[in-house]
């Protein structure tokens, strides 16, 4: 009686499934790995220029709202920051590296200018907003639910998005501009599920 040795067709299928199954598993953990480390170094972009900009409020603190309304418009030179109606851009208040004169509003806004320069330069968006405030909810013995606000002096939020991320918050968002559609945080500063970006509470 005659018996067959070597091996068969289904136990070269089964290995090579096996070997199939490994190896994607790898490339999936490389992968991880990769967007990992992508996201590590875009916190650290975000945290830098963040930092810079809390830097140049902390150094300038009446131009504070000129620098808000700057770093969350989409122009690259403003012209309106103050009376005398002069082009401020991210090169502004500098001549050949000789200091020019220019007001606190100009300052405020070439600031914000630069920061949203270099913020580009890194593949990152940044805004600006008010911090929320403190809200307490309490339910009294009846059921009757009572929200309570804690005024306090006022905080902007500064925002530092990449990805499809908008560096708002939902309360932020308008409603009717399609390209804001994914904010980074909801009305309380809680990061929206997937967003990609970072919070820094400023002055």
């Amino acid at each position: 009686m005659n018996s067959q040795k070597g091996i068969g067709l289904i136990e070269v299928l089964v290995a090579l499934m096996l070997l199939a199954i490994a190896v994607l598993g790898f490339t999936a953990m490389q992968m991880t790995a990769v967007k990992a480390t992508d996201e590590s170094l875009m916190r650290t972009r975000a945290l830098t220029v963040l930092r810079g900009a809390a830097e140049m409020m902390r150094a300038n603190i009446d131009g504070i709202p000129a620098f808000k309304t700057a770093i969350n418009g989409t122009a690259t030179t403003l012209t309106n920051t103050d009376t005398s109606n002069v082009a401020i851009t991210k090169d502004s208040c500098m001549t050949g590296g000789t200091p020019v004169s220019c007001t606190i509003k100009q300052l405020a806004v070439k600031d914000a200018l630069t920061v949203k320069q270099y913020a580009a330069d890194n593949g990152l968006n940044v805004g600006m907003a008010t911090c929320p405030t403190k809200r307490t909810t309490t339910t009294s013995a009846s059921g009757v639910a009572t929200t309570i606000s804690t005024v306090g002096q006022d905080r902007q939020c500064l925002i530092a998005a990449w990805g499809d991320t908008d560096p708002i918050f939902l309360d932020n968002a308008v409603a009717s501009d399609t390209t804001k559609d994914k904010p980074c945080a909801n009305e309380d500063a809680v990061y929206n599920f997937g967003a990609q970006c970072f919070i820094m509470e400023a002055y």
